[in-house]
Parts: C-alpha cells; sequence; structure tokens
C-alpha cells in the first residue's frame, strides 16, 4: 500500500478529490431544490438553519482530513523503521520543538484587565487555554523564522556553489 500510495499518490488525491467535489456539488444543488430554491438564488437569502445540503461537503472532507493525517502518521512511521541511523534527527528535532513548545507554555502569562476579561468571557478563554495558545502562537513564529533562515543560507550556500 505504501509503495503503491509513494507512486500513484497524487492522481489517487486528484481522483478522490475530484470525486468529493462532484459530491459536494451534487448534494448541494439537490438541497437547494429541495428547500424550494434553484441555482440563480443568491445564497444570502438561503435559510441556513433550515437547509443542511452543505452536511455532506463538510463531513467527506473531515474524512479525508482524517485520513490524510492517518496515512501521513503511517508514512512516517514506515519511514522510522526502515531508516533508522536518517531518521535520528527528525526524532531529534521533533523531541526540541516539544522542549520549546514546553518552555513556552510554562513562561506564558494570562492576560486579564481592561479588553481582556471582556475577551476571555466572550470567547470562554480559560488560563490554560490562554498559555496553550500563546505558546502555540510563540512556537509556530519560532519555526517560521527558523524556515525563513534556512532558506536564505541554503540559498547562500548554493550560490557560491
Amino acid at each position: 500500500m505504501y509503495n503503491f500510495l509513494v507512486k500513484n499518490g497524487t492522481a489517487v488525491a486528484m481522483g478522490v478529490g475530484s470525486l468529493v467535489t462532484l459530491i459536494f456539488i451534487g448534494t448541494v444543488l439537490a438541497g437547494l431544490s429541495g428547500a424550494g430554491y434553484d441555482t440563480s438564488t443568491d445564497l444570502m437569502s438561503v435559510d441556513f438553519k433550515n437547509f443542511n445540503g452543505f452536511n455532506t461537503g463538510i463531513v467527506l472532507t473531515f474524512i479525508l482530513g482524517v485520513i490524510a493525517i492517518v496515512l501521513m502518521l503511517v508514512g512516517v512511521v514506515m519511514d522510522l523503521i526502515q531508516n533508522r541511523k536518517t531518521s535520528l534527527k527528525m526524532v531529534i528535532g521533533i523531541v526540541a520543538l516539544i522542549i520549546v513548545f514546553i518552555i513556552l507554555y510554562t513562561t506564558a502569562t494570562y492576560d486579564v484587565g481592561g479588553k481582556w476579561d471582556a475577551l476571555n468571557t466572550e470567547f470562554g478563554v480559560a488560563e490554560k487555554s490562554s498559555k496553550f495558545i500563546s505558546a502555540g502562537i510563540w512556537t509556530c513564529g519560532i519555526l517560521l523564522v527558523i524556515s525563513i533562515l534556512s532558506i536564505v543560507v541554503s540559498e547562500v550556500k548554493n550560490f557560491f556553489k
């Protein structure tokens, strides 16, 4: 299965994506006509509380996302098993990323007072959630900077080869 997906993964993804798109369009059009609308109806005038024509597309998209995540994890595990020595760098990188996230989580602060109280109440953000969000944003920012620096360094390195 793994070798099949490595060889034909793009074609399978395009085929399944096209099929899901056609199913989604069919259910939306059938839902619109079943609810008394036609294709020229402005979607802003549709009563979405009583219209569920988009549900199939949402469910199929969710299912495709889960399948993609499972296949990705299987591929990573297969790669770890087959290439133990070269996979050590990836494992070290993941462990380092987890350590950075934990450090950022423990040092994050819970903002209160003024507009923060209103926002925290409106969106239901508790102290742990706030710290988790802050650590995630900082981790993404650090990864962004590292990726930009690695691109610049590799391009400069390739320029002088």
